[in-house]
């Protein structure tokens, strides 16, 4: 550096001459709260459009909650927990229960984004056919003979798509207890050959709620041929 403020550069070259260039530091122009919002409504457009855009949650099932008119009862904390998740997600909210009070069909009615629905079939959609979004299905403390079924009714689509909540039959050698009543639920067992579960945690302040309960997920499609066996 000489006394003028100037840095000597030389050249690599042999015999280079010895020149001199200035040390400038680049301006960053600071941009107003317009050009923020400008930016950022730009850049999330584009998020969307391209490959980071995440799957969105459009519906969620709510088969066999109970009741929930009042505290004790574990189906007030599961719908609970389901509301806040559809609240959370922006995502629909279908409440399917055949046994529930006059005063708890009124309330469901008045509440945004709930559909009551008055079947005992487990054969539904979650997801429209064209629908790359996410769904979860819940047979929390559900009887099997419900979930087999829908498995069996839904094994051609893409289960990869869906969360289930429901009991967890990680450490079940036979469900119902021996190989006989096992063999009644040929889809439930192969589907819990390829899924994850993921225990739901202890919840202390109903612990019936979620107790022998998991989050399962798939991550590999199911083989469309094996349903041929059933």
């Amino acid at each position: 550096m000489e006394e003028d403020g100037f840095m000597l550069v030389r050249s690599r070259r042999r015999g280079g001459r010895t020149q001199k260039c200035d040390r400038k530091t680049a301006q960053r122009m600071e941009g107003t709260v317009e050009d923020i919002a400008s930016a950022l409504e730009r850049a999330d457009k584009q998020i969307v459009e391209s490959g980071l855009r995440c799957r969105c949650l459009s519906r969620v099932y709510l088969v066999g909650n109970g009741h929930f008119d009042a505290p004790w009862e574990p189906g007030s904390h599961q719908l609970a927990l389901i509301r806040r998740i559809c609240h959370s997600f922006n995502a629909e909210l279908v409440f399917q229960e055949p046994c529930i009070s006059s005063a708890e069909r009124v309330w469901l009615s008045g509440q945004e984004g709930v559909v009551i629905r008055d079947c005992s079939s487990v054969a539904f959609d979650v997801l429209d056919s064209k629908d790359d979004n996410m769904g979860i299905v819940v047979f929390l403390h559900g009887l099997h003979e419900l979930l087999n079924s829908y498995l069996s009714l839904n094994w051609q689509l893409n289960l990869c798509n869906i969360l289930l909540l429901c009991n967890d039959y990680t450490g079940i050698i036979f469900i119902g207890g021996s190989p006989k009543t096992d063999s009644n639920f040929p889809a439930l067992n192969a589907f819990r050959k390829l899924a994850k579960f993921i225990p739901f945690p202890e919840y202390d302040p109903n612990p019936s709620s979620f107790l022998h309960c998991s989050i399962i997920v798939v991550c590999d499609r199911q083989p469309e041929h094996q349903k041929a066996n059933w």
